[in-house]
Protein backbone atom coordinates (compact mmCIF):
# COMPACT_ATOMS: atom_id res chain seq x y z
CA UNK A 1 0.00 0.00 0.00
CA UNK A 2 1.62 2.99 -0.94
CA UNK A 3 1.80 5.89 1.43
CA UNK A 4 -1.18 8.26 -0.72
CA UNK A 5 -3.24 5.01 -0.10
CA UNK A 6 -2.57 4.53 3.82
CA UNK A 7 -3.49 8.30 3.96
CA UNK A 8 -6.55 7.70 2.21
CA UNK A 9 -7.77 4.66 4.18
CA UNK A 10 -6.85 6.42 7.46
CA UNK A 11 -8.97 9.72 6.45
CA UNK A 12 -11.68 7.06 5.67
CA UNK A 13 -11.51 6.02 9.12
CA UNK A 14 -11.70 9.20 10.71
CA UNK A 15 -14.41 10.73 8.78
CA UNK A 16 -16.22 7.56 8.91
CA UNK A 17 -16.09 7.49 12.98
CA UNK A 18 -16.84 10.82 13.25
CA UNK A 19 -19.85 10.25 11.45
CA UNK A 20 -21.01 7.09 13.46
CA UNK A 21 -20.66 9.76 16.39
CA UNK A 22 -22.75 12.16 14.75
CA UNK A 23 -25.14 9.19 14.82
CA UNK A 24 -25.36 8.40 18.15
CA UNK A 25 -25.78 11.92 19.16
CA UNK A 26 -28.28 12.55 16.81
CA UNK A 27 -30.53 10.97 19.09
CA UNK A 28 -29.71 12.99 21.98
CA UNK A 29 -33.62 13.14 22.31
CA UNK A 30 -33.69 10.11 24.01
CA UNK A 31 -31.72 11.78 27.00
CA UNK A 32 -35.02 14.36 27.79
CA UNK A 33 -36.01 12.31 30.90
CA UNK A 34 -32.77 13.57 32.12
CA UNK A 35 -33.02 17.15 31.34
CA UNK A 36 -36.85 17.17 32.84
CA UNK A 37 -38.66 17.75 29.80
CA UNK A 38 -42.21 18.27 29.73
CA UNK A 39 -43.54 17.89 26.41
CA UNK A 40 -45.47 14.88 26.00
CA UNK A 41 -43.46 12.27 23.55
CA UNK A 42 -46.73 10.98 21.65
CA UNK A 43 -47.79 14.81 20.50
CA UNK A 44 -44.79 16.51 20.32
CA UNK A 45 -42.38 16.55 17.35
CA UNK A 46 -38.86 16.48 18.32
CA UNK A 47 -37.80 19.76 16.54
CA UNK A 48 -40.44 21.22 19.42
CA UNK A 49 -37.56 20.28 21.99
CA UNK A 50 -35.32 23.31 20.30
CA UNK A 51 -38.14 26.01 20.03
CA UNK A 52 -37.01 29.08 21.74
CA UNK A 53 -39.09 29.12 24.25
CA UNK A 54 -37.94 25.35 25.84
CA UNK A 55 -35.62 25.08 28.93
CA UNK A 56 -33.13 22.80 26.90
CA UNK A 57 -33.33 24.29 23.41
CA UNK A 58 -29.74 25.89 23.25
CA UNK A 59 -28.62 22.01 23.93
CA UNK A 60 -30.68 20.69 21.28
CA UNK A 61 -29.74 23.27 18.62
CA UNK A 62 -26.35 22.25 19.64
CA UNK A 63 -26.41 19.11 19.07
CA UNK A 64 -27.83 19.50 15.55
CA UNK A 65 -25.35 22.32 14.36
CA UNK A 66 -22.92 19.80 15.37
CA UNK A 67 -24.37 16.80 13.69
CA UNK A 68 -25.20 18.86 10.46
CA UNK A 69 -21.45 19.81 10.22
CA UNK A 70 -20.11 16.60 10.30
CA UNK A 71 -22.92 15.01 7.67
CA UNK A 72 -21.54 18.12 5.29
CA UNK A 73 -18.12 17.40 5.89
CA UNK A 74 -18.86 13.41 5.29
CA UNK A 75 -21.27 14.15 2.28
CA UNK A 76 -18.09 16.08 1.12
CA UNK A 77 -15.90 13.62 1.45
CA UNK A 78 -17.97 11.42 -0.47
CA UNK A 79 -18.36 13.20 -3.18
CA UNK A 80 -14.84 13.43 -3.90
CA UNK A 81 -13.75 9.74 -2.97
CA UNK A 82 -16.66 8.11 -4.60
CA UNK A 83 -16.27 5.72 -7.44
CA UNK A 84 -18.89 5.72 -8.67
CA UNK A 85 -22.22 8.30 -9.89
CA UNK A 86 -24.30 6.09 -7.17
CA UNK A 87 -22.24 6.92 -4.51
CA UNK A 88 -21.18 10.54 -5.04
CA UNK A 89 -24.86 11.15 -5.26
CA UNK A 90 -25.31 9.66 -2.14
CA UNK A 91 -22.75 12.02 -1.00
CA UNK A 92 -24.42 14.97 -2.45
CA UNK A 93 -27.88 13.93 -0.25
CA UNK A 94 -25.82 13.58 2.67
CA UNK A 95 -24.39 16.90 2.30
CA UNK A 96 -27.79 18.47 1.99
CA UNK A 97 -29.25 16.79 4.82
CA UNK A 98 -26.59 18.26 6.89
CA UNK A 99 -27.35 22.08 5.24
CA UNK A 100 -30.77 21.48 5.97
CA UNK A 101 -30.50 20.34 9.10
CA UNK A 102 -28.24 23.50 10.11
CA UNK A 103 -31.21 25.53 8.50
CA UNK A 104 -33.37 23.85 11.37
CA UNK A 105 -30.84 25.44 14.05
CA UNK A 106 -30.53 28.69 11.79
CA UNK A 107 -35.15 29.05 11.89
CA UNK A 108 -36.22 26.88 15.05
CA UNK A 109 -39.18 27.52 16.09
CA UNK A 110 -40.47 30.10 18.53
CA UNK A 111 -42.51 28.12 20.83
CA UNK A 112 -43.71 24.45 20.76
CA UNK A 113 -47.32 23.56 19.60
CA UNK A 114 -47.99 20.99 21.95
CA UNK A 115 -47.82 22.46 24.91
CA UNK A 116 -48.59 26.33 24.40
CA UNK A 117 -52.20 27.02 23.70
CA UNK A 118 -51.99 30.56 21.38
CA UNK A 119 -48.71 28.68 19.57
CA UNK A 120 -51.00 25.47 18.68
CA UNK A 121 -53.20 27.76 17.44
CA UNK A 122 -51.57 30.22 15.14
CA UNK A 123 -50.25 26.49 13.90
CA UNK A 124 -53.68 25.85 13.11
CA UNK A 125 -54.62 29.25 11.43
CA UNK A 126 -52.03 28.98 8.57
CA UNK A 127 -52.53 27.82 5.64
CA UNK A 128 -51.42 24.08 4.20
CA UNK A 129 -49.33 26.11 1.36
CA UNK A 130 -48.12 29.09 4.00
CA UNK A 131 -44.43 26.77 5.38
CA UNK A 132 -42.01 28.25 6.69
CA UNK A 133 -37.79 28.11 6.44
CA UNK A 134 -38.31 25.32 9.56
CA UNK A 135 -40.91 23.70 7.71
CA UNK A 136 -38.49 23.41 4.21
CA UNK A 137 -35.49 22.46 5.79
CA UNK A 138 -37.22 19.45 7.62
CA UNK A 139 -39.00 18.51 4.21
CA UNK A 140 -35.38 18.90 2.54
CA UNK A 141 -33.75 16.79 5.11
CA UNK A 142 -36.18 13.85 4.58
CA UNK A 143 -35.95 14.12 0.83
CA UNK A 144 -32.23 14.20 1.52
CA UNK A 145 -32.28 11.35 3.98
CA UNK A 146 -33.81 9.19 1.27
CA UNK A 147 -32.05 9.95 -1.25
CA UNK A 148 -28.74 9.11 0.25
CA UNK A 149 -29.71 6.24 1.82
CA UNK A 150 -31.08 4.80 -1.13
CA UNK A 151 -28.41 5.66 -3.28
CA UNK A 152 -26.27 3.74 -1.23
CA UNK A 153 -27.85 1.07 -1.17
CA UNK A 154 -28.27 0.35 -4.78
CA UNK A 155 -24.20 0.96 -5.06
CA UNK A 156 -23.00 -1.60 -2.58
CA UNK A 157 -26.27 -3.65 -4.13
CA UNK A 158 -24.32 -3.38 -7.78
CA UNK A 159 -20.68 -3.45 -5.92
CA UNK A 160 -21.51 -6.84 -4.38
CA UNK A 161 -22.67 -8.63 -7.32
CA UNK A 162 -25.75 -10.40 -8.06
CA UNK A 163 -24.40 -13.89 -6.82
CA UNK A 164 -23.30 -12.87 -3.40
CA UNK A 165 -25.50 -11.96 -0.16
CA UNK A 166 -26.72 -8.73 0.81
CA UNK A 167 -24.40 -7.64 3.77
CA UNK A 168 -25.85 -6.48 7.41
CA UNK A 169 -24.72 -2.56 6.45
CA UNK A 170 -26.45 -3.31 3.16
CA UNK A 171 -30.20 -4.48 4.77
CA UNK A 172 -29.40 -1.86 7.76
CA UNK A 173 -29.78 0.65 4.58
CA UNK A 174 -32.53 -0.58 2.67
CA UNK A 175 -34.85 -1.24 6.45
CA UNK A 176 -33.58 2.24 6.84
CA UNK A 177 -34.86 3.68 3.75
CA UNK A 178 -38.24 2.12 4.30
CA UNK A 179 -39.01 3.33 7.25
CA UNK A 180 -37.29 6.72 6.92
CA UNK A 181 -39.82 7.17 3.92
CA UNK A 182 -42.93 5.67 5.75
CA UNK A 183 -42.22 7.44 8.91
CA UNK A 184 -41.66 10.55 6.79
CA UNK A 185 -44.96 10.82 4.79
CA UNK A 186 -46.87 10.05 7.88
CA UNK A 187 -45.53 13.06 9.64
CA UNK A 188 -45.66 15.26 6.41
CA UNK A 189 -49.59 14.34 5.68
CA UNK A 190 -50.04 15.34 9.28
CA UNK A 191 -48.58 18.41 9.53
CA UNK A 192 -50.31 19.97 5.99
CA UNK A 193 -54.00 18.07 5.58
CA UNK A 194 -54.12 16.42 8.86
CA UNK A 195 -54.81 12.38 10.00
CA UNK A 196 -56.00 12.69 13.04
CA UNK A 197 -52.65 11.19 14.66
CA UNK A 198 -52.21 14.23 16.63
CA UNK A 199 -51.97 11.70 19.88
CA UNK A 200 -49.27 9.98 18.42
CA UNK A 201 -47.40 11.08 15.61
CA UNK A 202 -44.80 12.44 17.79
CA UNK A 203 -43.91 8.77 18.28
CA UNK A 204 -44.27 8.23 14.45
CA UNK A 205 -41.36 11.00 14.21
CA UNK A 206 -39.26 9.84 16.79
CA UNK A 207 -39.37 6.21 14.91
CA UNK A 208 -38.09 8.30 12.48
CA UNK A 209 -35.27 10.08 13.98
CA UNK A 210 -34.38 6.93 15.81
CA UNK A 211 -33.72 5.52 12.18
CA UNK A 212 -32.17 8.34 11.27
CA UNK A 213 -29.42 8.01 13.55
CA UNK A 214 -28.84 4.82 12.54
CA UNK A 215 -28.26 5.24 8.58
CA UNK A 216 -25.66 7.95 9.99
CA UNK A 217 -24.31 5.08 11.94
CA UNK A 218 -24.14 2.89 9.02
CA UNK A 219 -22.94 5.47 6.66
CA UNK A 220 -20.22 5.79 9.27
CA UNK A 221 -18.54 2.63 8.83
CA UNK A 222 -19.39 2.35 5.19
CA UNK A 223 -17.12 5.22 5.29
CA UNK A 224 -14.74 3.25 7.25
CA UNK A 225 -14.95 0.17 4.99
CA UNK A 226 -14.17 3.33 2.06
CA UNK A 227 -12.34 0.57 -0.09
CA UNK A 228 -14.79 -0.93 -1.85
CA UNK A 229 -16.55 2.26 -2.88
CA UNK A 230 -14.05 4.95 -2.92
CA UNK A 231 -11.12 5.87 -4.93
CA UNK A 232 -7.25 4.73 -3.87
Amino acid sequence: MTVASRRAALTDRVVGSVTVAAGVVYSAFLATPLLGARLDPGRSYVSELAALDQPHSAVFRTVDAVVGLVVVLAGGHVVRRGRVAAVRGAGVALALFGVATLLDVAAPMTCAPSADAPCAAAEASRSALAFGVHEVSSLLANAAAIGAVGLLAVARSRDRGADQPASPLEGTLLVGLALIASSGLVVVLEETVGLGLDAVVGWVQRVQVLTLSAVLVTIGLVIVAGSRWSRR
